[in-house]
Formats: structure tokens, C-alpha cells, sequence
């Protein structure tokens, strides 16, 4: 498949040959819905992704976000190529560990120890069984439409679901077919920015919540920074509780800010999960605390497994994304003007076009959606799927694309930018967008 004898030339074609052996296309259920029109990847560096027909597209998905150099970083690939030569898996012991740790533990303020994963939910799976032995205490609190994960615990019905009239903030429902109902039955959920909700449930709850459970920023639907004081109330109510306070940074960690969401907003959580720009792509995650909340895994009471788990290819990558990270002292000032020229060029060209568009943003992280009615509130996750034109969305994304500009489909997926979008790949998308929505009408 894919060489030079092959009678494939198509996307069709090749995702249709990849169906015949890999179920649906695509090996992670959420990709599902990201390919309105049929792409198959070839090659991809910097912003730009390159398909099998040799048409080349500005990415503005970027492999869900790990990737704030651009693909095919030469640093990063370089040094796992390098370390690829010397093994990357034994099962033991690396001095990889030492200089990775390390580094996570300086960066990161609510960081001294750590353990590492090979995905957020692995990641996140231990980290709620740590906070459990630690407390002696079962319940974990959610928030609506906040992901860390698909383990039986945690994956509750999310953003698509929104759109269902009748279905409460507070309602935990399963995520997925064939989930055992009972396993949520120790999590409970409220609406994200909603001080008064997360009162009354400590107030009636407190002393059986072993754990708070949230994204500082919630990235993964909506991008919807935390209200002002709310970060800092529910480190305040865990700290009375005796609950712990957990910041899943999966995808806002080294990218909002060099020590992610809880540098921004000056909050220190109790442990933090880690992923995405940790690895720069590469399958590797990691969780921790202070030396008093990983005290458990210290003497070995607590548990966490995996075969890969801190395996030296992975471990050589998060070594060489956070040196550079430490090293760019103007990074995150760099990044900042990106986020901000990508927000102004995005404005301009939905206002030329007379088209109702919401943007939020914090940092390089980005919601873009076409509204079908005022946005009255921006900070709820309901509010915004209320306001979403999730079908015109749709079809602006499938336009864009045959203009050679890839975004998520779902207006509710952020957008992620990187070193690689720059002031000219920022002109050329506009020109794209611009042209797709002539054409939307």
C-alpha cells in the first residue's frame, strides 16, 4: 500500500484500504468524526500536512496539540533516532529517568516527584487511585464536559451529548456502550464555572470526596478559561476537606505557559497529569505531586503499571522538548503573539464576510465556531453548544479543506498553533477561509 507499484492514488481509495484491515479507519474512536471528507496522511512538518494525492494543507489540529515546534521537529527527531540506536526499552532503570524527572520537577510548580505513563488516561487512572488510598475516601468530583480519559471511572457522556435536550449538568452518564454503569457511581459532576454548585456539594459531601478532577482550562470543548477565584476556591475547599486537588494539564501543560495552567493562574494543585508537548507526539505521560501527595507510591502501597511506562525512546523525547522548552526563555512571549495574530486575522476575516463567529482563547489554544444565534454567556460549556451552528460548521470545515486549511470538524475541538504559523501561513489561511466562506454563502 503507499509505493511506488501501487494502484491506489485517491484519499478514497486509501482510506478505503485501510478500513479492510484497521475497523472504521482509524485506530481511536474520536478520530472517527474528523474526516468529513475522506484524507489519508503522507507527510507532515512544520503547520503543513501533506495527503497520498499530494495536496498540502495549513493544519490547524496538530495531532491534537502535542506538536508547539511543528511537525517533524529536527531536535526531537533527531534525538529519539539517536537514542533508538542505544535502545529504547530494557524494563529497567535509565538514567533518562533522573534527567527527565528532573526537568518536569522544575518546570512544573506543583511538581517534586513523578511517574511515568504511556497515555493521559493511564495517567489519569492511577492518579485517582492514589488520591482514593490517600484519602480512604471514594468520591471523585467532575465537571461537565471536561475529558480525562475513556477508563470505566471517568468517560462520562461529553460535548456531543450537549446538543440532547433534557440532559442535566449534573447528570453522570456512561460515555460509551458497554461500560458498567455501577463504575460511576462514585463520581459525581457540576457545571464548570459554577461556584455555588461546588459549595453545596462540599457542603453535603465534603468528607466522602477523596478528589477534584479538572482541566485549569477547559481545552478539550470550548476552551473556557476558569472564572476568576475559581481555580483558587476549589483549592480552597479541598484543602478544608481533606480532598485532594488534581489539574489534568494533558493538554494545557508546557503549552499555556512553561509550567502549564497552574503557573498562569498562580493555583497549585495536589497532583497534576501530564502529556501532549511533554512527548512533542510521542506516547508518553506522566503524573505527580509533592513529595507528601506521592508518598504512597514511595513505599510501594500504591500502584502503577505498564510495560512501557517511562521506556527511554519516550523518555529521550520528553528530555529533549523540555531542554529546549527551559532554554527559549522568549518561548512562551512568541507563543503568545501567535495565539494573538491568529485571533486578529481569524476576526477580520469572519467580520469582512458578515459571518457571526465565537473565538476564545488562552495562549495558542483555540475555539473557532460559527454562531447560530447571540452567544449570551461564554464561560458555560452549555451555553456555547446552545449557540454553536454545528451543521454550517460542518460544512465550513469540509470547504476549508478543499482550500487547503485543515481545522476539527466539531466547532467544539480546539484549534492548536505553533511555532511552525507564522505571519505568512497565517495570510494564506486567511485568503483559504475567506474563499470557503464566499462559497458557504
Amino acid at each position: 500500500m503507499g509505493g511506488a507499484d501501487s494502484e491506489l492514488q485517491t484519499n478514497a481509495e486509501y482510506l478505503e484500504a485501510i478500513k479492510e484491515v484497521v475497523v472504521g479507519g482509524v485506530s481511536s474512536s474520536m478520530r472517527a468524526a474528523a474526516v468529513p471528507q475522506p484524507l489519508v496522511v503522507r507527510r507532515a512538518d512544520g503547520c503543513l500536512i501533506r495527503d497520498v494525492e499530494d495536496g498540502e494543507y495549513i493544519d490547524f489540529n496538530m495531532g491534537y496539540g502535542p506538536h508547539i515546534f511543528g511537525y517533524a521537529d529536527r531536535d526531537l527527531a533527531e534525538a529519539v533516532a539517536d537514542q533508538f540506536t542505544k535502545g529504547h526499552m530494557t524494563g529497567l532503570p535509565h538514567e533518562l529517568d533522573a534527567e527527565a524527572g528532573a526537568l518536569v520537577a522544575e518546570l512544573v510548580p506543583g511538581v517534586e516527584q513523578i511517574k511515568f505513563a504511556n497515555s493521559g488516561t493511564e495517567a489519569v487512572t492511577s492518579v485517582l487511585r492514589l488520591a482514593r488510598a490517600t484519602t480512604g475516601r471514594q468520591l471523585v468530583v467532575t465537571f461537565e464536559g471536561h475529558y480525562h480519559g475513556w477508563s470505566e471511572t471517568v468517560l462520562r457522556a461529553g460535548k456531543t451529548t450537549l446538543q440532547v435536550q433534557g440532559t442535566r449538568p449534573t447528570d453522570v452518564v456512561p460515555g460509551a456502550p458497554g461500560m458498567i454503569p455501577e463504575a460511576l457511581g462514585h463520581t459525581a459532576q457540576v457545571p464548570w464555572n459554577d461556584p455555588e454548585a461546588v459549595k453545596e456539594l462540599f457542603a453535603r459531601d465534603g468528607d466522602r470526596i477523596a478528589a477534584v478532577i479538572l482541566e485549569p482550562v477547559l481545552a478539550n470543548a470550548g476552551v473556557i478559561p476558569p472564572a476568576p477565584g475559581f481555580l483558587q476556591l476549589l483549592r480552597d475547599l479541598t484543602s478544608r476537606s481533606g480532598s485532594m486537588l488534581i489539574f489534568d494539564e494533558v493538554i494545557t501543560g508546557f503549552r499555556v505557559a512553561r509550567g502549564g495552567a497552574q503557573e498562569r493562574y498562580g493555583v497549585e494543585p495536589d497532583l497534576t497529569v501530564l502529556s501532549k508537548v511533554m512527548g512533542g507526539g510521542f506516547p508518553v505521560a506522566a503524573f505527580g505531586g509533592r513529595k507528601a501527595a506521592m508518598r504512597l507510591f514511595a513505599s510501594n502501597e500504591a500502584h502503577h503499571a505498564g510495560v512501557y511506562a517511562g521506556n527511554h525512546g519516550s523518555l529521550r523525547a520528553v528530555v529533549t522538548m523540555l531542554t529546549k522548552i527551559r532554554a527559549q526563555r522568549g518561548l512562551y512571549e512568541e507563543l503568545e503573539g501567535v495565539g494573538a495574530a491568529a485571533e486578529d486575522t481569524l476576526r477580520e476575516v469572519f467580520a469582512a464576510e458578515g459571518r457571526s463567529v465565537h473565538i476564545n482563547r488562552v495562549g495558542t489554544l483555540m475555539c473557532v465556531a460559527l454562531l447560530r444565534k447571540p452567544l449570551e454567556k461564554s464561560d458555560t460549556l452549555r451555553g456555547l453548544a446552545e449557540a454553536f451552528d454545528f451543521s454550517q460548521h460542518r460544512r465550513f470545515q469540509i470547504l476549508a479543506q478543499r482550500e487547503g486549511v485543515y481545522f476539527h470538524p466539531n466547532p467544539l475541538e480546539p484549534w492548536f498553533l505553533s511555532t511552525a504559523h507564522t505571519r505568512s501561513v497565517l495570510d494564506k489561511a486567511a485568503g483559504a477561509l475567506r474563499r470557503a466562506l464566499v462559497v458557504l454563502g
